[in-house]
């Protein structure tokens, strides 16, 4: 089931993450539409007033059945997917504390009306681990936007010598040990070694230096990076995925796609 990453992925990726931004959102909405009554009649507890239900237990129970189960239905299969290969997660333990709370409440619901119901607990936390995920799935989106600003610094041309001429070709059909010509403004498309020319670099989407670096003969240059008042002849080292802008990138979408330790 692998496919090379190209641009049509990475546009059917983007595509598939706004997708996912706007189902969130909508489930997140329903979730605190529904919660929000059940919420609200705990606020007079705060002013130290006796617990009174506004709410009578089976509308209480009509707003957290949508959450617990439409709403909340990622848990129970999350938690089912992580117990059934023997561990345990986050899912696991939404599912169990929020199933506790309703079918308690249930319980209590069926067999005494008058009694104390927690529908709003579970309905509360599914709702504000459902804002968790919309606000993970905001940062991820985030990221993977900045990933396309980065990858859109490399130019999609360069010009080579070949043959005794200067010729335009794409990007990604130079090889290691082509001479590529760039022109004052230009961005540089490769990672190599200055063989004629000197000029100032702005090397700062890679170093944060706001202040050019001047390069000559022997010096190397990295792509994504800009040619900015002379120009330079190099030979080409590092093409393509082979860039040390493509590693940052790459280390960034392993980033995102990974989990820090601490979080076990």
């Amino acid at each position: 089931g692998a496919h090379p990453i190209t641009e049509a992925t990475r546009a059917e990726e983007r595509a598939r993450r706004a997708a996912e931004y706007r189902r969130e959102r909508r489930l997140f909405t329903l979730s605190a539409v529904l919660t929000l009554p059940l919420i609200a009649q705990m606020l007079p507890m705060l002013a130290g007033e006796a617990h009174a239900m506004w709410l009578p237990g089976w509308l209480q129970w009509l707003l957290a059945t949508p959450v617990q189960f439409w709403v909340g239905r990622r848990f129970y299969v999350g938690a089912w997917h992580a117990l059934r290969g023997g561990g345990a997660n986050m899912d696991v333990l939404v599912a169990l504390g929020t199933s506790a709370a309703y079918f308690y409440s249930l319980a209590v619901l069926l067999i005494d009306a008058g009694g104390h119901f927690y529908f709003e607990a579970s309905a509360a936390v599914i709702t504000l681990v459902r804002l968790g995920k919309l606000l993970e799935t905001r940062a991820k989106s985030r990221t993977s936007s900045a990933i396309e600003q980065l990858m859109a610094l490399a130019p999609a041309t360069a010009r080579v010598e070949r043959d005794g001429e200067v010729v335009e070709v794409a990007a990604a059909a130079l090889k290691p040990g082509d001479t590529v010509v760039v022109r004052a403004g230009e961005r540089i498309p490769v990672d190599g070694v200055v063989t004629e020319g000197s000029s100032g670099v702005d090397e700062g989407m890679l170093t944060g230096e706001s202040l050019p670096v001047a390069k000559a003969a022997g010096d190397r240059v990295y792509a994504g990076t800009q040619n900015l008042d002379g120009l330079l002849k190099l030979r080409a080292e590092g093409v393509g995925a082979h860039t040390q802008l493509m590693e940052i990138v790459r280390l960034t979408e392993a980033a995102q796609g990974s989990k820090a330790p601490i979080q076990h």
